[in-house]
Parts: C-alpha cells; sequence; structure tokens
C-alpha cells in the first residue's frame, strides 16, 4: 500500500543560540540542557484506523464486505481510541481511513472536527472517479476543507 502524507502547518519552537562562557566549557553545557529540556515534545501515533462501533454502523455503514471481525468491531472507536491514547500517554494521531467504511469518509471526519487538537484525517483515493473533469478535484478539495491533512493511494483498489 502506497501512502503520501501531506503535512500541513507544522510548528516549530525555536532552539535560543548559547554563547560560550569563557571561563568554562560546563556553563554551555548546562545551559543548552535547561533550555532542551523545557521544550515540550508530543507523542504521535502516525498511521491507525478507527471505524464505527456495530451500534454506530447504522449512522455509518460499512462498506459492502467488509464488516469489521468481531474481535474487533467494538473496540475500535473514536472513544476507545481516546481512552487508549490517554492510558499510553499519546497526544495525537493520524486517522488512516480504514477500507471498512470506504470512500465514505464521515466517521473520519466527525472525529477529526470534534477533536481537532488531538486527530489528523488521511482520506483514501476514490480511483473510481472519473479522470474527465473535476469530480475526483473537487472531492480532495471537499475532503481537505473537512480536515483531513494527507492521502492515500491504496493500489488494490485501481483496476488494470
Amino acid at each position: 500500500v502506497t501512502q503520501i502524507a501531506i503535512l500541513s502547518s507544522l510548528t516549530f519552537s525555536p532552539i535560543h543560540s548559547f554563547q560560550q562562557n569563557t571561563n568554562t566549557n560546563t556553563n554551555l553545557h548546562q545551559t543548552s540542557q535547561l533550555h532542551m529540556s523545557s521544550l515540550s515534545t508530543k507523542t504521535i501515533d502516525s498511521h491507525l484506523h478507527v471505524w464505527a462501533t456495530s451500534e454506530q454502523s447504522k449512522n455509518y455503514p460499512y462498506a459492502p464486505n467488509q464488516t469489521p471481525p468481531p474481535s474487533l468491531i467494538d473496540i475500535s472507536s473514536t472513544s476507545h481510541l481516546l481512552q487508549q491514547m490517554n492510558h499510553a500517554g499519546v497526544d495525537g494521531a493520524l486517522i488512516v481511513q480504514p477500507i471498512n467504511h470506504m470512500y465514505d469518509h464521515r466517521y473520519v471526519q466527525d472525529a477529526i472536527q470534534k477533536y481537532p487538537d488531538k486527530f489528523k484525517g488521511m482520506l483514501l483515493f476514490d480511483p473510481s472517479l472519473p479522470e474527465a473533469g473535476d469530480l475526483a478535484v473537487n472531492r480532495l478539495e471537499e475532503l481537505v476543507m473537512a480536515g483531513f491533512v494527507g492521502v492515500r493511494f491504496n493500489p488494490y483498489l485501481f483496476t488494470p
């Protein structure tokens, strides 16, 4: 599976330059350690999937022949993910559109819109959209405007 991520609006804290104290080299090292320890880092899961529980699937139906396995169907929801992230100390995640919902991005879209500080989304490109015209481009633009920051191209979905 080939995936291309388009990253948007990354913010980095500047590292201040330090002048060496002419008396000792240790002051520079201690100052650098002090400033570096004050920078905050975040733990981000860069690839995971969420999908509707069996109950939620009434509003977010699974694609034909894509019902999740019984052992996972009710433990891969957004709320379950948030619990697991909290337990593991994970600050954020890139949710990759699951094959279970195929090109219906509503479940992931709702998650990234409800928790914009926690989630970003990677959409699944629909190769069945006609190449001629603007339909494919318009769909990509709609999903980007909805908060998706990357595109997943699954070669198994393209017909030869």
